[in-house]
């Protein structure tokens, strides 16, 4: 049942894409020739890694619009930076094979080399600026320490930072971003009101803007930590290490993921945090009159990336919401 769900999706994206693009043009030697080749690629990195083909991925990546998506972009960033960052002597061939990018996709590309961890990104990013004249000020940005690395973006800036995260560990098995994703299960709805009271946290509308971003987040980051470790059962052997460490506001979620990933029903967490989000919006309206409607299409639609996801049985979760959002940005309109 895994192996036709798989296949399910690997064809609903295929059809999406050729809705999009037309028929697919031959792909030049050594590209990959469908969405099909590109899952089955990231999905089985990690146990056969092949770096050398991390460029043809890359242009893959842009030829099926997924930089286009804050959600998508976000896992293709983290990923591409794992696998930059773990394979420290082949990186500059393997920056060299992205281009040509155009410039307004170059950012992804700046991006996966900053947010490598490699102690030489600064110099990478250096190197390769003459190939992106237009991107300078971005370049200059991170070269300076104006934009933040990986592991410090502050969590409140989104979900797409929970994708990035996920993009990384998914390419290098590494747990430090898992841990961060951790931290922002603070914002998650709870079954337990100890940590986590809504009623508290709708009388800070007025003083932070930022809290629908924040149960977006916090939504987010409870039911991907779910989903993955019914796939990967060392990472619910990590949420039981530090479940003991935790303060309670982190603590009380995580234990909800742990018994969720353990039966199996990460289904039922992501229904949940759903409504959470739908509820957070709602309150939001109800406090502020005149919301920014733009806002909420966005967190919505993150939601309804997840969904599809769940919704599609995905077996091979390396591609958690990325297949997802591709096959649901055109149905996020109809929940308006």
């Amino acid at each position: 049942m895994r192996a036709v769900a798989f296949v399910l999706t690997v064809l609903a994206l295929c059809a999406y894409t050729l809705l999009l693009t037309g028929p697919a043009k031959a792909a030049p030697s050594g590209r990959f020739s469908s969405a099909e080749q590109l899952i089955d690629w990231a999905s089985n990195y990690r146990s056969h890694p092949s770096p050398h083909r991390l460029p043809a991925a890359v242009h893959a990546m842009h030829e099926l619009g997924l930089f286009g998506d804050e959600e998508k972009g976000g896992f293709c960033i983290g990923f591409i930076a794992g696998v930059l960052g773990t394979n420290k002597a082949d990186a500059p061939k393997l920056i060299a094979g992205m281009f040509p990018m155009p410039p307004k996709e170059q950012a992804v590309i700046i991006k996966a080399i900053a947010y490598s961890g490699r102690p030489d990104w600064q110099d990478l990013l250096i190197r390769f600026q003459d190939q992106m004249p237009y991107r300078k000020p971005l370049i200059d940005a991170y070269v300076d320490g104006k934009e933040p690395g990986l592991m410090e973006i502050p969590l409140e800036e989104g979900s797409p930072v929970i994708y990035t995260l996920w993009g990384y560990y998914s390419a290098t098995g590494q747990y430090q971003p898992v841990m961060r994703i951790i931290e922002a299960l603070r914002w998650s709805k709870s079954d337990e009101e100890a940590g986590f009271s809504w009623s508290s946290l709708w009388s800070g509308w007025k003083t932070d803007p930022k809290l629908v971003d924040k149960v977006t987040t916090g939504a987010t980051a409870k039911w991907t930590l779910a989903s993955y470790a019914e796939r990967d059962r060392q990472l619910l052997s990590l949420y039981r290490a530090e479940y003991p460490n935790q303060p309670e506001e982190i603590a009380i979620p995580l234990r909800e993921v742990i018994l969720a990933a353990e039966s199996f029903e990460a289904e039922e967490v992501r229904k949940d945090q759903l409504s959470a989000i739908e509820e957070a919006q709602h309150e939001h309206a109800m406090n502020q009159a005149g919301g920014s409607k733009l806002a909420k299409v966005g967190s919505i639609g993150i939601a309804t990336g997840c969904v599809a996801a769940s919704a599609l049985g995905q077996a091979q979760i390396a591609v958690p919401c990325v297949v997802g959002g591709a096959l649901y940005n055109g149905a996020v309109q109809l929940l308006q």
